[in-house]
């Protein structure tokens, strides 16, 4: 699927259109069905890529990163966030059922689970499959049903669940309790998955049996299924067929990757007339670099919509010193590429324009450097007025991450980028080994798992100063642990909500979200369209609170 990504079509209808005295009629000659279509090995693997397409409508999307990144300790509104969209961080009285955000997710994903129900329904019944290329269909179709219910169940609470496929029109639905739909839908799907899935696939970017262990761990994880969590994770580890990249910055090289470390991915490609709208987050976590005078807007530096600013509990989370994860993360030096004057100096094209340091600076030293030297002198990011300082020109200016820039887009204004989309990687499953073994008592254990990480993420010279000791573990480590090497990575409002500091952590470290969020922002609102569309309304509530 690598670049020559599956084409993800539904059934088609042939038809020949004839003219007869200026009247078009039709005369199909050919007409394919689910029922006909599916029945045949070509016509369920079809059914299965199609299956893939829902990954596309959420990963690298807009809505998906409000959802996912702001609203938590980590990731506030930028200037961009603040102007288009402020509700969803803010967790505003605004953000309703009526919000459109809320109703993407939520048709996205029910439409590939019907998808997904689909053949896992059909695929038994297909003469000519083997009964190992039977069970990969169904483990592929069942690890994407558990995906789509995860998100749904995590961002939703409780939802409709069907494991049957919807092949008419239905208008009752029912809230099914979350636990149930983990019970009887999430853990038993990648269960299966793990069975019956390839250690390894012929067709990059198919999920494969070490990509099931590695959502089922994160799936335990959040359960608190401890033991289990740290079993799938370490069979990952344990297997050898994945392996840390040497230079974390390297994972977010678009040159490569295709690397050892990336388990799964979902795929997007250079040809425009396959990758849809493409992997947007190379426009969100962007400063606007075009306000100095000596950048105009480029390719290599992308197109800065300005959605999502770090807060300072990120920007203050890394010790640099010694950990080369903020680097390896956040882009912090622009480049001139155009004549202009600075400060009264002449810049060059190939000259530095504009320099981030995490730490104050004289006035006078800003003043005189030739370059804009924008500061950090840890003051609430949205508040600040002094416009070379981080957070300056309302909110506009700050370290952008790197993990989505795409170097690569076709033209200036290209929205549609070409970079696959990360959703599992080994680092992940050292954290989660490590946090579920602490979680039972295990410290020595838990800190060798995290150590790993850790190491790699050292700077030349630094291992042993990053090695933690079982002393230095507790709940609050594992949790900035991870904001350190998932930072961006669509993880962070899950790991608030299942660490029970949710309300704690926003309010501490979010100020823009402090305000409004209280504990009925656990979940979102139901979308107002799924609500109208019900015949019984009554088995079909709002979210308490909305």
């Amino acid at each position: 699927m690598k670049k020559n990504y599956i084409l993800l079509s539904l059934l088609s209808l042939l038809v020949f259109l004839t003219s007869c005295n200026d009247i078009l009629e039709e005369n199909p000659v050919g007409l394919a069905t689910a029922e006909s279509y599916y029945s045949t090995p070509k016509g369920i693997e079809d059914g299965l890529k199609a299956t893939y397409t829902t990954l596309r409508g959420f990963y690298g999307n807009e809505y998906a990163f409000f959802l996912t990144v702001t609203g938590t300790d980590m990731y506030t509104n930028g200037f961009g966030g603040a102007t288009n969209n402020p509700d969803y961080n803010n967790y505003s009285p605004n953000f309703l059922g009526s919000s459109g955000y809320v109703k993407t997710i939520w048709d996205n994903f029910y439409v590939g689970i019907n998808q997904a129900n689909a053949v896992i329904g059909r695929a038994p019944k297909v003469v000519g499959l083997s009964e190992a290329e039977r069970n990969r269909i169904i483990g592929e179709a069942r690890f994407l049903r558990a995906l789509y219910y995860f998100h749904l169940v995590q961002q939703f609470g409780d939802i409709h669940f069907t494991l049957e496929e919807t092949q008419g029109v239905e208008t009752e639905a029912r809230r099914t309790p979350v636990a149930t739909v983990y019970q009887q839908g999430i853990v038993p799907d990648l269960q299966f998955a793990v069975a019956n899935l390839p250690v390894k696939t012929q067709n990059y970017g198919r999920v494969t049996k070490h990509a099931a262990e590695g959502l089922l761990a994160r799936v335990q994880l959040t359960l608190g299924n401890w033991a289990e969590a740290e079993k799938m994770a370490a069979a990952v580890i344990n297997s050898n067929d994945h392996s840390l990249v040497k230079n974390y910055g390297d994972l977010w090289d678009i040159n490569k990757e295709l690397n050892p470390e990336v388990i799964w991915s979902v795929q997007y490609t250079d040809n425009p007339l396959t990758n849809g709208s493409g992997n947007q987050g190379h426009l969100y976590f962007q400063f606007d670099y075009t306000l100095n005078p000596a950048l105009t807007r480029d390719i290599a530096n992308g197109r800065p919509f300005q959605r999502f600013m770090p807060t300072n509990y990120t920007l203050n989370l890394f010790d640099l010193s010694k950990d080369s994860r903020f680097d390896g993360s956040f882009k912090t030096v622009w480049i001139a590429n155009t004549k202009a004057t600075i400060n009264g100096k002449t810049v060059q094209p190939g000259d530095t324009a504009i320099k981030i340091v995490m730490h104050p600076v004289p006035d006078e030293v800003q003043k005189t450097a030739p370059y804009w030297l924008i500061d950090y002198n840890n003051k609430w990011v949205a508040s600040v007025t002094d416009p070379r300082e981080i957070g300056g020109s309302n909110r506009r200016q700050f370290p952008t991450l790197k993990k989505y820039l795409d170097p690569l887009r076709v033209s200036v204004n290209a929205t549609d980028g070409r970079r696959d989309f990360i959703v599992l990687r080994l680092a992940e499953m050292y954290l989660i080994a490590g946090e579920a073994a602490f979680r039972q008592g295990n410290l020595a254990k838990a800190a060798e798992y995290v150590n790993v990480v850790r190491t790699r993420a050292a700077l030349p010279g630094k291992v042993a100063e990053m090695q933690v000791k079982t002393t230095d573990l507790n709940e609050d480590f594992f949790m900035d642990e991870r904001g350190r090497e998932l930072a961006g990575e669509m993880h962070r409002w899950y790991d608030l909500k299942r660490s029970g500091k949710f309300l704690d952590r926003i309010k501490k470290y979010n100020l823009d979200a402090a305000v409004n969020v209280k504990e009925m922002h656990l979940v979102r609102p139901i979308p107002q369209t799924q609500i109208d569309r019900v015949t019984n309304p009554g088995d079909f509530l709002q979210n308490p609170g909305y």
